[in-house]
């Protein structure tokens, strides 16, 4: 992504399967340019506060709840506050990426704990998941929370897609042409054809309350570690996305 604080004008070449690619220049509402330099930081402010209340809340339901059968849905709630109050944090601490700090990660490391995070949503949905890891692990240089909320959007994203029975959701890792490979699949609704240009456009969505950011944000992210992205979808039996580290 090639960004232009002035202008506030992003530039995204969006690969997808059979050599697609797209050039999309997204330019920011204007009210988005008006904001001053610290929103973020007041805008975690204020979300906190109500975080604050909700978790407060949720530890006195646990005092007075008797039925142990109830108790866990209240720790959705209190893993939900835990992982919107990280996101804040890594909003205020990393908000310049050239100050991420990069580590050499597990990539097989990586997707066990994005299975936890999104461990409510797949349990609520009753989503099977499957793993297939290459026997090799496979490291790379990564921003790890920032990979972290990528993966993490994708999944729910793929958990989304699916209906509540019969849900599968497929983790594979390999070698292919000398690359690395990580695919999240899905047997979900898939992608038309003439949407699949238009999947990672910041604020598009097929999602009657989406926000069109997640993928948009995931793709970013993948980019700027390293990742190659492409897609495969059928409509009506589901997606998969392709991503594809250099054999280093």
């Amino acid at each position: 992504m090639l960004y232009n604080q002035t202008a506030a004008v992003a530039t995204v070449l969006l690969p997808v399967k059979d050599n697609y690619s797209l050039n999309v220049v997204w330019k920011a509402p204007e009210k988005i340019k008006e904001l001053p330099p610290q929103f973020a930081s007041i805008l975690a402010h204020e979300v906190r506060n109500p975080l604050t209340n909700i978790n407060l809340s949720v530890d006195i339901l646990e005092a007075l709840m008797t039925d142990d059968s109830q108790k866990i849905y209240l720790d959705i709630i209190k893993r939900s506050y835990t992982r919107i109050n990280d996101l804040i944090s890594i909003l205020l601490k990393k908000e310049a990426e050239d100050t991420a700090d990069k580590r050499k990660q597990s990539v097989q490391q990586l997707l066990e704990d994005v299975l936890v995070t999104a461990g409510d949503r797949i349990i609520l949905k009753n989503i099977e998941v499957r793993k297939s890891y290459a026997p090799a692990d496979y490291k790379i240089t990564m921003d790890e929370p920032k990979m972290k909320i990528a993966l993490t959007n994708m999944i729910v994203n793929a958990v989304d897609a699916m209906a509540s029975e019969g849900g599968m959701l497929t983790l594979v890792t390999g070698y292919e042409d000398n690359k690395f490979v990580v695919r999240i699949e899905d047997n979900g609704c898939g992608i038309k054809k003439e949407n699949l240009k238009n999947i990672f456009q910041p604020y598009y969505t097929t999602k009657p309350n989406g926000l069109g950011v997640g993928l948009a944000l995931s793709y970013t992210i993948l980019k700027a570690n390293g990742a190659n992205i492409t897609i495969d979808s059928t409509e009506g039996k589901g997606t998969t996305f392709i991503l594809s580290f250099n054999n280093n």
